[in-house]
């Protein structure tokens, strides 16, 4: 009996790993793998960016843990064989070491993310720093990623087209001009403005393609 209670639980291990090895989908074709601890998500993550049938991945390192060893298992990024377009959402809490591996990453990448991350981010959004840890928090007690995503903004403070325009022409460092990050106000009160700006960009640079 207490043989068969321990391969029951191997067992419900391994499947509560399978299960949680998929990235969400926060689009057709657009994957997206929030990481807490990259000692704990390295199989996750080798798994999202082997994934070929996707173009594309959101990977969010906002808040991920401050873990001796992390920077090496973010290698990974410049490791693995496909080549899908990278949307890296930083955050002014990201860890420094990992910081300095998405910034000398290899493929190709755009960072998002609200003023003063870590590193700078080449998309900066216009959101508070509390407001962005509310935003991200919410998915973890229970929101829908698609609620997060959907509020519309009143005004914003650059041309989107114009940076898409910049990123097509391969210039990856196009920078939007800031503005005041209380002057863009969401009309819902927890819209994820970082996953939300990764989701129109990638949008925008597939209609470029097409």
């Amino acid at each position: 009996m207490k043989r068969f209670l321990v391969l029951l639980s191997s067992v419900l291990c391994l499947l509560s790993s399978a299960q949680s090895a998929e990235p969400a989908e926060l689009a057709p074709g657009l994957p997206y793998l929030r990481i807490h601890s990259l000692l704990e998500s390295a199989l996750e993550l080798n798994g999202a960016l082997n994934l070929n049938r996707s173009p594309a991945l959101v990977i969010d390192l906002r808040y991920v843990a401050d873990e001796r060893g992390a920077a090496d298992v973010l290698n990974a990024l410049n490791n693995h064989p496909a080549k899908p377009m990278l949307y890296i959402l930083v955050s002014p809490e990201t860890p420094k070491d990992v910081a300095a591996i998405i910034t000398r990453a290899s493929p190709r990448l755009v960072t998002l993310g609200i003023r003063n991350s870590h590193p700078q981010p080449q998309v900066v959004v216009e959101q508070t720093a509390a407001d962005d840890r509310a935003a991200y928090a919410a998915l973890d007690h229970g929101t829908a990623l698609a609620a997060l995503v959907s509020g519309k903004v009143e005004k914003e403070h650059f041309d989107e087209a114009k940076l898409v325009k910049e990123f097509n022409n391969g210039n990856l460092d196009a920078h939007p001009p800031e503005g005041d990050p209380d002057g863009a106000k969401s009309t819902t009160a927890l819209t994820d403005r970082v996953l939300q700006r990764a989701l129109h960009l990638h949008r925008a640079l597939q209609a470029l393609k097409r």
